[in-house]
């Protein structure tokens, strides 16, 4: 199978291009930064400079795909690098780039669970509409649209918090360094997916799933304060404190907006917003029929307990 990663040097995308290699497929990957290339190469994909701004580096990576993983995207980029421009403006120009190719290449486009916003904790089915409460949410929702006119089978896979060895979410290094604060009580309920799992499901989905909405979580939702103890009690260091303990929200929200505000004028990266605010502090439940029933799929780590035990063991 001919396959074209975008976003292949990041959290998801560097395992799934290993994946796909080591099952023997052939792998384009689009690499924004040089930086990034030799670790995508040593994977054993052919690389492809570029950026979802370059046309000609997306239709390189589109030409005689089978299938395409479209994993670029986030929740914020440096200066006016808005999650609009990241998500929906990147997706809509590879849905005209397929549009335009002769082969019409399978999509499975990394979407979120963020899109449903907070659902107080109840259980979302996979024909669940959209609800989003955050700029980050919206893009997602926008770019699933915009990729819907690509004319090509098109798989949404809402996936659920990733944790595992190197992913951000996890946040072991910043509990080593005593520097773990988030937002909120820590007393919503987080659908969460180990990297393992994760890459696993989405070659699954791409494989064998019907077009639509697929989600992709393991089948424990802990309490965001839960899965963070567990990551502490094996890491040590200081454990995760939330900042809704000592600081009423009504004044985080004021600070995220003018740290947003300041890190445009400078060009940065914020280091916190007011999405991240509402996304770590939102709840709710995946149900996952999908992956289960019709496809069949097994966990490797299906409990979040095993899977953090796993990620840190030795």
């Amino acid at each position: 199978m001919r396959v074209f990663v975008t976003g292949a040097s990041g959290q998801i995308g560097l395992p799934l291009v290993r994946e796909l290699v080591g099952r023997g497929h052939t792998v384009r990957a689009l690499v924004r930064t040089p930086a990034k290339e030799e670790a995508v190469r040593s994977a054993g994909a052919e690389v492809i400079p570029g950026s979802m701004t370059d046309r000609a580096a997306l239709e390189r990576g589109v030409a005689d795909a089978d299938i395409i993983f479209h994993l670029a995207g986030g929740a914020r980029g440096a200066g006016r690098e808005t999650a609009d421009v990241i998500n929906r403006a990147a997706s809509e120009l590879l849905a005209d780039v397929v549009r335009a190719a002769p082969n019409k290449p399978r999509i499975v486009f990394a979407s979120s669970a963020t899109i449903y916003g907070d659902r107080s904790g109840l259980w979302v089915p996979e024909d669940f509409p959209a609800n989003p409460q955050t700029n980050y949410g919206r893009s997602k929702v926008a770019a699933e649209k915009a990729l819907e006119a690509a004319g090509a089978p098109l798989l949404i896979a809402r996936i659920a918090a990733v944790y595992g060895p190197g992913i951000r979410f996890t946040a072991d290094d910043r509990m080593k360094s005593g520097r773990a604060w988030l937002p909120g009580e820590g007393k919503n309920l987080v659908p969460l997916v180990h990297i393992e799992d994760c890459v696993a499901a989405l070659i699954l989905v791409g494989e064998r799933a019907e077009p639509g909405v697929v989600h992709i979580a393991g089948k424990s939702t802990p309490l965001l304060r839960e899965f963070y103890g567990a990551v502490h009690k094996a890491v040590g260091g200081k454990p995760m404190r939330f900042w809704s303990t000592w600081v009423p929200s009504v004044f985080q929200f004021r600070a995220a907006k003018a740290n947003e505000r300041l890190a445009t004028v400078l060009g940065t990266r914020p280091r916190f917003t007011e999405d991240n605010l509402r996304i770590y502090t939102s709840s709710l439940r995946l149900r996952t029929d999908t992956l289960e029933t019709k496809l069949g799929f097994e966990w490797k780590y299906p409990d979040h307990k095993d899977g953090v035990a796993a990620t840190f063991r030795g």
